[in-house]
C-alpha cells in the first residue's frame, strides 16, 4: 500500500506538470499571435486558468506591441448557456487580475486611442450572449527595441511558436516581399534543425540544459514542418507570378545555377559509374532546372510599393515645407510657429510608418 500511494502521488505530480506544460505552451502561442497584431483583433480564452492567464499577459501584453497605430484587442471570456462550459465562471475577474499585475488599469470609457494605452474594460454583449474583455495595449513604433527579459518576443520567436493560422496572418502582414519570406523560411529551417539536435541528445540519454528543455517543450516539429511547407509553396507561387525585384531575381538565378552545377557533377559521376537509369533521371532533373532558370531569367522585375507609401509621401512633403519655412528669413507669424511645433509629431509618425512598411526580416 505505501508503494501504491507513492506511485499514485508520482502520477499525480507528473500529471500536474504535464498540464502546466500544456498550459504554458498554449499561452506562449497565443502570446505570439498577440505580439504580431497590427490592428484590432479578437482572441478566445476558452480553457484558460490563472497560470495560463498570467503567462499570457506577461508574454503577450507585458511588452509594448510594435505597431504604427493604436488597436483594441478583444478577448472572449464567457457567455450564455451555449458556451458557458468552455470558460471558468470567474475568468473575466481572473483575466482582470492578471492585467492589473502587469500595470493595466480598468477604464469603462477606454477606446482605441493612444491616450488609452494600458487600459481595459469589460463588456457583456447581450445580443451575442458573450462576455468580452477589451484590452488597449501599450504601443511602440515598429522599430523600437522590445523590453528586457523573457516577455519580449522577437519576430523569429513569433514565427517559430505561432500556430499555422496565426503564422499565415503574420506572413501576409509582416513579410510582404519574397526576400523577407525567404529569411522567415531560413528561421524555420534553423528552428527545426535545433529541435532535431535536441531530440538527438534525448535519444542518446544526454541531459538537456534548462533552455533546451524549455525550447523542446514549446516547439512542435509537425507545426514547424507545416509552416515550412506553406512558406515554400508561397515562395514558389511568387516566382511563378513574377513577384521578384531585381536583386531577388538575381538571388534565385544564382541558387538555380548552383543546383545545376551540382546536378552536372552528379550526371558525370553516374555516367562514369555506368548507371544509365540514374543518369537518365539526373538529366531529366537538369532539364527541369534549365527550364526553370530560363523562366526566371525572362521575368520582368517588379518594384515593391511600400505600405503607407502615399501617407509617407504626404508627411515627407509637409516636413519639406516646414524645413523651407524654418530656413526663410522672414519673421514667422503665430500660425507659422504653430506649424513648426507639429514637426516632432510628424517625424515620429514618419519613423513609425517607415518601420511598419519594412516589416520583419528586412535588410
Amino acid at each position: 500500500q505505501p508503494l501504491a500511494r507513492e506511485a499514485s502521488e508520482s502520477d499525480r505530480l507528473c500529471s500536474g506538470r504535464e498540464r502546466r506544460r500544456m498550459s504554458e505552451d498554449k499561452a506562449k502561442k497565443l502570446a505570439a499571435e498577440i505580439q504580431a497584431s497590427s490592428s484590432s483583433e479578437t482572441f478566445d480564452l476558452a480553457g484558460y486558468g490563472p497560470e495560463g492567464l498570467a503567462q499570457l499577459v506577461k508574454a503577450g501584453l507585458g511588452t509594448p506591441i510594435r505597431s504604427a497605430e493604436m488597436m483594441r484587442l478583444t478577448f472572449v471570456c464567457g457567455g450564455g448557456k451555449k458556451v458557458r462550459q468552455k470558460y471558468a465562471d470567474n475568468l473575466p475577474s481572473l483575466f482582470g487580475d492578471a492585467l492589473k499585475s502587469s500595470g493595466f488599469v480598468e477604464d469603462r470609457g477606454a477606446a482605441a486611442s493612444l491616450d488609452c494605452q494600458g487600459r481595459y474594460k469589460f463588456q457583456h454583449d447581450t445580443d451575442k450572449d458573450l462576455k468580452f474583455v477589451h484590452v488597449f495595449p501599450r504601443i511602440a513604433p515598429p522599430d523600437t527595441p522590445g523590453g528586457e527579459g523573457d516577455a519580449a518576443l522577437s519576430p523569429a520567436d513569433l514565427v517559430i511558436f505561432a500556430d499555422l493560422p496565426a503564422f499565415r496572418t503574420m506572413v501576409a502582414k509582416k513579410t510582404p516581399s519574397f526576400s523577407q519570406r525567404r529569411r522567415a523560411l531560413d528561421v524555420l529551417k534553423a528552428a527545426k534543425a535545433r529541435l532535431a539536435a535536441i531530440e538527438a541528445k534525448l535519444a542518446e540519454l544526454q541531459p538537456l540544459s534548462e533552455e533546451e528543455q524549455s525550447y523542446y517543450d514549446s516547439s512542435d516539429a509537425d507545426g514547424l514542418q507545416a509552416k515550412q511547407d506553406f512558406l515554400q509553396a508561397l515562395l514558389e507561387e511568387m516566382i511563378a507570378a513574377g513577384q521578384l525585384t531585381k536583386p531577388e531575381q538575381s538571388a534565385v538565378l544564382e541558387q538555380l545555377q548552383q543546383k545545376l552545377e551540382a546536378v552536372e557533377a552528379q550526371v558525370a559521376a553516374a555516367a562514369a559509374a555506368g548507371s544509365s537509369k540514374k543518369e537518365a533521371k539526373l538529366r531529366e532533373a537538369r532539364e527541369k532546372l534549365e527550364a526553370r532558370r530560363a523562366a526566371v531569367s525572362a521575368l520582368k522585375p517588379i518594384a515593391n510599393r511600400p505600405k503607407f507609401a502615399s501617407e509617407i509621401g504626404a508627411v515627407q512633403k509637409r516636413l519639406a515645407a516646414l524645413d523651407a519655412l524654418e530656413r526663410s528669413a522672414k519673421v514667422l507669424s503665430l500660425d507659422d510657429a504653430l506649424k513648426l511645433n507639429a514637426r516632432p509629431k510628424l517625424l515620429e509618425d514618419l519613423k513609425a510608418m517607415q518601420a511598419e512598411s519594412r516589416g520583419w526580416f528586412a535588410e
